[in-house]
């Protein structure tokens, strides 16, 4: 076996089976990692010698599966507090009164559903240098989410869990970001890229749509997810810090420093409201907006994951596409939608948005325990926003943009 000390954490990664004679294996979660070239001890080589070419060769395969539950159960001495206060430059304000609707909020939208105002598109400061074109980052992605063998599910014939990724960016300085300590938005505990990394430049968002097969496996008259989805989500959860320590490798190899928030030991959250909104980082990084059922949408719909890095690599922003809040939801653009609303079986989607407390009560949880597996995808799947942005909304954009760019 090999222990590895992760972060005041050993793992202790266990031979799947007795190995053959002079060979060596690793064992993580249920998954065996052959690597070939690596198993065999060379010629003098001794055991010890080999764990070290391992852990050296592939150290970021063994800290991703070995620390992939940062959560409130990890081990005592792993979490870590942040050495300074809490950086606010949120407007501190109390909640609105929800019953006051925007003028040009659609008669048909409940007023208890709070649209936010426009958010301002961020640009580059005049005289921008990159440190690296952004076609270099979303190259090394894709070739990774193609390439990489975790991207399977266990399950099966074993096909991908996720499809191309979409990448986004956003400077570190956008005041969205601010913004979004606000309490009717993620909350005051919302950390700023500099307090993740300081010097931060830039933060990269990547959302992963989930593949045909799994989006295929799932279905409508079901109460409960399809054993292929509820494996993606967890399997493919893990895949997302396989994409989180890729990042921090690559902008390391780039002469830049990176943090992954998410998996990071100071990661925490206040109740429901985390410490670092995956979604709402990939809203200001131009990947997508927000829906009724609290999903990011995005250009390949709702059915899929999010992650994102902090950077000191200065990258060029995206022009966010869009400026309201909900921009790609039917709903809130007429009120014309309520799928979501249907679909949901624990009734935790209504006109006034979504009550994430009610969300984890749909019994996947009990239907897959054989499996360890138990998420729910219902309100991301036989919706208009499951596979791309709703057709209404798409022909709106794309005459904007004609206006745009005559």
């Amino acid at each position: 076996m090999l222990a590895v000390k992760i972060e005041d954490r050993t793992t202790i990664l266990r031979n799947a089976s007795t190995p053959l004679r002079h060979e060596v294996y690793y064992f993580v979660e249920g998954e065996v990692f052959p690597e070939e070239g690596t198993t065999k001890l060379a010629e003098g080589q001794t055991p010890d010698e080999l764990a070290e070419t391992l852990l050296e060769r592939t150290y970021e395969q063994l800290w991703i599966w070995a620390a992939y539950d940062i959560t409130k159960g990890s081990p005592p001495g792993f979490r870590k507090p942040f050495d300074h206060p809490l950086i606010q430059r949120g407007s501190g304000r109390a909640n609105p009164d929800r019953k006051t609707r925007r003028k040009d909020v659609p008669i048909k939208v409940d007023p208890k559903f709070f649209i936010p105002d426009p958010v301002e598109p961020y640009r580059a400061e005049p005289g921008f240098k990159a440190d690296l074109p952004n076609a270099e980052v979303v190259a090394y992605l894709e070739e990774l989410v193609k390439s990489d063998f975790r991207n399977a599910l266990p399950e099966g014939n074993n096909p991908p869990i996720w499809d191309p990724p979409i990448v986004g960016f956003a400077s570190a300085h956008d005041p969205v970001f601010a913004r979004f300590q606000d309490p009717e938005v993620v909350g005051p505990q919302h950390r700023l890229p500099e307090e993740w990394l300081p010097g931060a430049q830039s933060v990269i968002s990547v959302f992963v749509p989930f593949s045909e097969p799994i989006h295929k496996a799932y279905r409508k008259d079901s109460r409960f997810s399809a054993l292929e989805f509820a494996s993606g989500k967890w399997n493919g959860s893990k895949f997302l810090n396989v994409i989180r320590r890729g990042l921090i490798r690559f902008a390391e190899r780039h002469g830049g420093k990176a943090i992954a928030p998410n998996i990071d030991p100071r990661y925490d959250s206040d109740h429901w409201a985390p410490f670092w909104s995956e979604r709402h980082v990939g809203f200001a990084a131009g990947v997508g907006t927000f829906g009724l059922q609290d999903a990011i949408l995005t250009a390949r719909g709702a059915y899929g994951r999010i992650c994102s890095v902090v950077t000191t690599l200065k990258l060029e922003p995206t022009v966010r596409p869009y400026r309201e809040v909900y921009g790609y939801c039917l709903y809130a653009f007429d009120g014309s939608c309520s799928a979501c609303i249907e679909r949901c079986p624990s009734k935790a989607i209504s006109t006034a948005g979504k009550e994430v407390e009610r969300c984890p009560k749909n019994g996947n949880g009990d239907n897959f325990k054989l499996w360890g597996y138990g998420s729910c995808g219902h309100c991301s799947t036989f919706v208009p926003c499951s596979r791309t942005i709703p057709a209404k909304i798409r022909k709106t954009l794309d005459g904007a943009s004609t206006r745009a760019n005559p």
